[in-house]
């Protein structure tokens, strides 16, 4: 039985899956709202409907009571009563978190002491070395593996400027095996500079001088831009994410749909703006501009790229 395919896919699903909600769960005290998302994406029991709907907050100081607290067991489950989750729901986190100890629990029976001595039988009972293996035996005909092509599914919805959405999705493929990074790699259909925010660690933000970076050509263009974006994309290093400042004219001189980008800024005098920016962002400038009126050393701040 061990050796059927769809039991290995299974397995090696629920492998990847542990490792991201472990990476999760080591820094439930820092949870944020991205890492809280991609938690409850990966979860497989009722756990997943009640957390859409418990405050994150409550959810983190719980979780980190039940995972690190003290007292008995049986207490800190019990205790998630309090928020409106059973512990036979709640169980699921404890499995994710240890499935050497902890099994997957089964929703018509108490998550207690008596359920986990019974399930350590079945472990035993098949030779398994933890509970990941025994519960991808339970599951393995009734679950489709979706676990990449959802990743995917969702990478190649990506918008350039999507990019709480890319640092969630960077988080989450950073704790993936190198086999399903390759895979993820080989059937995305993005811009590359989204490619290279997906799989890289960023040095630092980048501010475009976007009214200096039209001047770049005669006559002047807004394709100037997109092909700074695409030298980003192809440095050893990741400046992300990126902000675009113009001249609050430009709209008006040029007419483009990178206008529209959230993380487009347009202001008089734009210089000031760019400068303040990439001081309280510690960012690098991408401009031929030299602010010498600014009183500025400003070759500390400038990325020198060219088209």
């Amino acid at each position: 039985m061990i050796y059927d395919p769809e039991f290995l896919d299974r397995y090696h699903e629920l492998k990847r899956k542990r490792s991201v909600i472990y990476a999760i769960l080591k820094k439930i005290n820092s949870l944020n709202k991205n890492n809280y998302k991609i938690l409850i994406n990966n979860l497989e029991g009722n756990l997943k409907d009640k957390l859409k709907k418990i405050d994150i907050t409550l959810f983190a100081m719980y979780t980190s009571n039940l995972l690190n607290g003290e007292g008995a067991l049986k207490n800190r489950l019990i205790a998630f009563k309090e928020i409106g989750i059973n512990p036979n729901e709640i169980g699921e986190i404890l499995f994710w978190a240890n499935p050497k100890k902890f099994p997957f629990p089964d929703f018509q029976k108490d998550y207690n002491k008596k359920f986990i001595q019974s399930e350590v039988y079945r472990l035993k009972k098949h030779g398994f070395e933890d509970f990941l293996q025994l519960y991808a035996l339970d599951t393995y005909k009734k679950f489709e593996n979706k676990f990449l092509s959802d990743i995917i599914k969702e990478i190649n919805t990506l918008k350039i400027y999507d990019f709480e959405k890319i640092t969630w999705l960077n988080e989450l493929i950073y704790e993936l095996d190198p086999i399903s990074k390759v895979k993820i790699k080989e059937n995305i259909y993005v811009n590359k500079y989204i490619e290279k925010a997906l799989f890289s660690k960023p040095v630092s933000e980048v501010i475009l001088d976007g009214s200096n970076i039209l001047h770049w050509s005669i006559p002047p263009s807004v394709k100037n831009i997109e092909k700074v974006l695409n030298k980003l994309s192809n440095l050893n290093k990741l400046y992300f994410p990126f902000y675009i400042v113009f001249d609050k004219n430009a709209k008006y001189m040029f007419n483009s749909q990178i206008f529209e980008f959230p993380n487009v800024y347009f202001y008089s005098p734009a210089d000031k703006f760019i400068i303040d920016l990439a001081i309280s962002k510690k960012a690098k400038i991408i401009s031929k501009d030299k602010f010498r009126e600014w009183g500025i050393d400003i070759k500390k701040y400038i990325l020198d790229i060219d088209i």
